[in-house]
């Protein structure tokens, strides 16, 4: 009876900002999961290359960064970074913030920084620096993408525009420019799908949520036998290295975008919070009944990227439920 009380509110919550801070003190099932449908819609969603959606509120935004290279250092430093958004709607940029992504690509891999987020206006400034290490060897075949980003009052997040660098020609260094943004590329496939999960942390009662959503895109050229059996999520937390509990949802019909909607909850106390971590592994069984490894994403302090990102926005805004996509690895 008390699930389906649980249930029910977060439906009506699932139509405006989830805020799980009413579950803070409240006796769970036993093993910790409980069921969520209906919190699919309007949850906190970041969506990765949406331009559209900011498009119809901005029109030919632009960006301004000054790009400096510490050699003693061996760190690439973006500051002085603004922001024009062109015309904005009173109705749509209502409590909308937005923040700006650097990502950073050499060959030895890919390194990224973020901004706070700041409250959208007409011209937005941060008084910050995005700092990349990075070797002058590196530099020579780098590449910088700055993105400008949109979170609305929903924790919905969309692309706006971005502007692609490349670190090979040392000139502009030092100078102060301007430039419009362009609409992003098509995001290659990872090939392993991508899985939308919510995290949120009840501080009173050291709580950690994780809702498991659903998952799309579920490809596997190694596992094609695999596709076409139910597939679940473990989820396991740990503490630095150490495994401390792990827990399964229930198994979802295995189209190619299963839906779970289930809430698995941990038991975090708040001083251990910041070294502990989340990994997700998707499971199907194969004809023996041998669980396989679909794909699986981590989120923590430990990692780099979104995986990291939700787990910084999850620390800075206890009791909200934040959800994001993320792709899926081998």
């Amino acid at each position: 009876m008390q699930s389906a009380g649980i249930v029910r509110h977060l439906e009506e919550l699932s139509q405006d900002k989830l805020d799980l801070s009413f579950l803070e003190g409240k006796d769970f099932l036993a093993n910790g999961v409980t069921s969520v449908p209906g919190v699919v819609k309007d949850v906190c969603v970041t969506e990765h290359l949406k331009p559209e959606r900011a498009a119809s509120c901005n029109q030919v935004p632009e960006l301004r960064y000054s790009l400096t290279y510490d050699q003693q250092k061996a760190e690439l430093c973006v500051a002085l970074l603004e922001a024009m958004h062109g015309k904005m709607s009173s109705d749509q940029d209502a409590g909308c913030h937005c923040y700006i992504l650097g990502t950073v690509v050499s060959k030895s891999g890919m390194t990224e920084a973020q901004t706070e987020l700041k409250k959208k206006v007409l011209h937005t400034i941060w008084e910050e620096a995005l700092r990349f290490p990075l070797t002058e060897e590196e530099m020579q075949e780098g590449t910088l993408t700055l993105t400008l980003r949109n979170c609305d009052k929903f924790s919905r997040h969309s692309i706006v525009g971005e502007l692609k660098l490349s670190l090979a020609n040392m000139e502009d260094f030092g100078m102060v420019q301007w430039e419009r943004l362009k609409t992003p590329e098509k995001e290659p496939s990872t090939g392993h799908g991508e899985v939308l999960l919510s995290i949120s942390y009840l501080p009173a009662a050291n709580r950690l949520l994780v809702v498991i959503i659903k998952a799309k895109n579920l490809h596997s050229k190694q596992l094609k036998d695999l596709l076409g059996n139910d597939v679940s999520v473990k989820v396991t937390l740990r503490h630095q290295s150490l495994k401390l509990k792990k827990k399964q949802t229930k198994h979802a019909k295995h189209k190619i975008n299963p839906v779970w909607n289930e809430m698995i909850m941990f038991e975090v106390p708040h001083e251990l919070l910041r070294a502990s971590s989340v990994e997700l592994e998707m499971l199907s069984q194969d004809g023996a009944g041998q669980s396989q490894v679909l794909g699986k994403c981590s989120l923590g302090l430990h990692v780099t990227g979104t995986e990291r990102n939700h787990w910084e926005e999850m620390l800075r805004n206890p009791r909200r439920q934040i959800a994001m996509w993320h792709q899926l690895h081998m």
